[in-house]
């Protein structure tokens, strides 16, 4: 079984003053990539996660 979450960017932002271009990328589970180091937010993300991932 495979649950695919879809989300839409409502807004976004540039702050012209800062120098750093970092990106983020949302894997799904509640880890997220910011450029090539992984974040466990999986505790954090639990209540807005659909169940069984």
């Amino acid at each position: 079984m495979h649950n695919i979450v879809v989300l839409e960017a409502v807004a976004a932002t540039i702050h012209t003053p800062r120098q750093e271009t970092r990106t983020i990328q949302a894997v799904g589970d509640g880890t997220f990539i910011v450029d090539v180091l992984k974040m466990d937010r999986k505790k954090m993300m639990a209540s807005k996660l659909p169940s069984g991932i």
